[in-house]
């Protein structure tokens, strides 16, 4: 039975590179590197690195594209995480913490039927509230998958229920419809549940930005504010783009060619540089942006004079 992980990238170029930071970063960890594919919408100079490359017939170019990864799975037993996540440790123990799961799976809460937390609110399902025991609320940064029909089921019907996406209320506000509400309803139609989120395994960066104490190449990420060190840090793609990941990409680089001192020191001062030139640009435009508040604000009142002195 072979064992593999893998991850998706579409569209913007920006995603492939992620994906290949992904990928990276899981080798420099694993003690015994398993197979990692990636699911894309065409072949590229990133794509290149990894052991196997799917091209996806009808590339979505957004979240949905999770919702067609079944026919492509290349493993019996495959993990799916998110392009914008990087390792910070082994990442092969989520087979082991996935063992005892059902065929699909991930992180979350399995909710009783009056609670609000979840995905889906039970009273707006309508003619499928017959059929759901439980309410789902899951992390979408992790799906653990056999391939087996009951797996082919669930990311099926997640498929089959996009057109009603509206009319179930889902939780959350996306761009475009959300794998995560889909797959939630999903997996309580079949009987799937999640497996207790454990926040040693993948941890959400934007949920304790600016409490993270994070150094790649000693295999560190803590979330000070709660205490809390993890293997997995997904990002954002937003946070993908500031100082703090991209120092991390760099580090990563440094260490995959060697380590030098050195290039970790360039790498800290870069970072305070980007940093120091972030917040010099955020408080020029709260400025400016106080400036023409005040300047609109006086020209309002040399019309109302004009208007009061006029006859």
């Amino acid at each position: 039975m072979t064992h593999g992980f893998l991850t998706i990238a579409t569209g913007d170029e920006q995603y492939y590179k992620m994906a290949a930071n992904l990928l990276e970063s899981y080798r420099a960890f694993a003690r015994e590197p398993l197979p990692f594919a990636i699911l894309a919408d065409r072949e590229n100079a990133d794509t290149a690195a990894f052991d196997d490359v799917r091209i996806l017939p009808e590339p979505h170019r957004n979240y949905l594209d999770k919702l067609a990864m079944f026919d492509l799975l290349p493993y019996d037993v495959n993990i799916f995480i998110d392009a914008d996540c990087l390792a910070y440790g082994d990442l092969n123990v989520l087979f082991d913490v996935f063992a005892a799961a059902d065929d699909f799976s991930c992180f979350g809460r399995v909710l009783p039927l009056d609670d609000h937390t979840g995905w889906f609110a039970y009273e707006n399902l309508g003619d499928l509230r017959d059929r759901v025991s439980y309410v789902v609320g899951l992390h979408g940064g992790i799906y653990y998958m056999r391939r087996t029909e009951l797996c082919r089921a669930v990311l099926r019907t997640a498929q089959d229920l996009l057109p009603r996406y509206a009319e179930f209320q889902f939780l959350g506000k996306f761009a475009t419809p959300g794998d995560e509400p889909l797959i939630a309803l999903s997996m309580a139609l079949h009987q799937c549940h999640p497996i207790p989120h454990d926040l040693s395994y993948i941890l959400c960066y934007w949920e304790h930005e600016g409490s993270m104490q994070l150094n790649l190449p000693a295999g560190s990420a803590l979330a000070v504010d709660i205490g809390q060190a993890t293997r997995l840090v997904h990002w954002g793609t937003r946070f993908t783009r500031t100082p703090l990941y991209r120092r991390q990409v760099e580090d990563l680089h440094t260490m995959l060619h060697g380590g030098a001192r050195p290039a970790y020191a360039c790498s800290a001062l870069r970072y305070a540089v980007r940093t120091a030139a972030g917040r010099a640009a955020r408080l020029w435009r709260r400025g400016c942006g106080k400036l023409r508040r005040i300047l609109r604000g006086d020209r309002r009142g040399e019309t109302n004079s004009e208007k009061e002195q006029s006859p």
